[in-house]
């Protein structure tokens, strides 16, 4: 939240502790992302690509398929890489 910029092929890691449906706003968000939801093995179940900045109080809520971590990347990330549900995500 409140973030005005993010740096080139860097993203930000969600790391829950369980493998649910996670609820994602955009609420005090400076920025439109793509939001990737990966599953415990890697796995790419779910992308919300552009999902715009909100500046109402009843924002749009995102619901994913269950996942374990969801990576918040700048707007167009998954369609200037390719990145599609199914992919694999490799953790170093």
């Amino acid at each position: 939240m409140y973030r005005t910029s993010l740096e080139e092929n860097h993203g930000m890691l969600f790391v829950f502790e369980e493998e649910k449906q996670r609820i994602f706003w955009m609420k005090n968000t400076q920025i439109p992302l793509d939001i990737i939801f990966v599953e415990a093995d890697g796995i790419i179940v779910d992308i919300k690509e552009n999902f715009e900045p909100c500046v109402v109080d009843d924002c749009e809520k995102y619901n994913s398929q269950p996942a374990l971590y969801a990576l918040e990347v700048n707007a167009g990330f998954v369609a200037e890489h390719g990145i599609v549900v199914r992919d694999s995500l490799l953790f170093e």
